[in-house]
């Protein structure tokens, strides 16, 4: 039994992938096996999809309307649509792996070049939410099943200092979600994507600042908690946010899975799967019990070699399901055992 036929009684079991693997025949079918649901690692993300030439080299037709590429991911698209698989948009509207020209008057790239202002700035985010959704709408329908509308937004002093805050304002969050709502065609639920969501501090600032006023509007359709865990996470406390976020008129998607450890030793690699187990054990349950709408889980990367967790911590992780050859892990086996209790 493979990752996805364990648990299509459950929810949709994603993962997400860089551009190199659409290359990889084995590792397509691999994908194909496992998984229902696919997220770009970075390339739907706005610095690949912006057109950085056409942008700088018109800036006065494109001032409000910027150009936007989608090479990068039309592979991405094709390879879901032929393979039966959904896929999560990552993302619309971030503080990061967005260009700081796309927020300046004229689109200059100099560091200091003066910020647009917030009429132009409004307009540049409606335009493209609006080209973005609706180039998949309309080439690719009923692909992209869920959109992380906003990225990371919040952090312990409230609304995350930004770009976005310094030209749109604080309603930036509430503006890029109206948008989107204005430009849906219905078939993707609109999510706001956070890490972190499992601090108890965190928990209460994303329903203060963020979910509240959408849901008083009816702008929000899910709550992406994006679970990047350690050895040491408080499962129990994660356990409180995800009943908390589940007891919201809203889905729950885990969008962004994966366990730092450091140690490949077999006792460290046992203590691994029993943490996801535990974890699996958590997520079944809440499903089960109706303590939470759980519609997909998502790991951030394909195996040990390929996490982004290496570069960020600065030191080697193992943190997957999958070595580096792509055999499954003592906790492969373990997230399967948790679908059969």
């Amino acid at each position: 039994m493979s990752l996805k036929e364990s648990y299509q009684f459950c929810f949709k079991m994603g993962v997400a992938i860089p551009r190199q693997v659409l290359k990889d025949e084995p590792v397509l079918r691999h994908i194909a096996q496992e998984y229902d649901s696919i997220t770009c690692e970075n390339d739907m993300k706005p610095e690949n999809l912006l057109d950085a030439e056409a942008n700088r080299k018109e800036p006065e037709r494109y001032d409000r309307s910027p150009a936007v590429t989608f090479e990068k991911i039309d592979p991405y698209m094709e390879y879901a649509k032929k393979n039966g698989i959904g896929m999560r948009g990552h993302t619309l509207v971030w503080h990061n792996q967005t260009p700081r020209w796309f927020f300046a008057k004229d689109y200059r790239n100099e560091e200091d070049a003066p910020l647009a202002d917030r009429e132009t700035m409004l307009a540049r985010m409606e335009s493209y939410i609006r080209t973005v959704m609706t180039y998949v709408q309309q080439k690719w329908p009923g692909v992209i099943y869920a959109w992380d509308v906003v990225n990371e937004a919040v952090v312990e002093e409230g609304l995350r200092e930004s770009f976005w805050i310094g030209t749109v304002g604080q309603d930036f969050v509430l503006q890029a979600f109206r948008f989107a709502r204005k430009y849906s065609d219905g078939s993707a639920a609109l999510f706001y994507n956070d890490y972190d969501t499992f601090l108890p501090w965190k928990r209460e600032a994303i329903y203060d600042l963020i979910l509240r006023p959408l849901l008083e509007e009816g702008l929000v359709d899910g709550m992406g908690m994006q679970t990047h865990l350690t050895m040491e996470t408080d499962l129990d406390e994660y356990e409180k946010s995800l009943r908390y976020y589940g007891a919201l008129p809203l889905q729950v998607q885990i969008t962004e899975l994966d366990n730092h450890n450091t140690d490949l030793s077999e006792e460290s690699m046992e203590r691994l799967a029993q943490r996801y187990e535990s974890l699996f054990d958590r997520l079944v349950k809440a499903r089960k019990d109706k303590a939470a709408d759980l519609t997909g889980v998502t790991f951030w990367g394909l195996q040990d070699d390929m996490s982004w967790l290496t570069a960020f911590r600065k030191e080697r992780s193992y943190p997957l399901l999958f070595d580096g050859q792509l055999k499954p892990k003592k906790a492969y086996y373990a997230v399967l055992g948790a679908a059969e209790k």
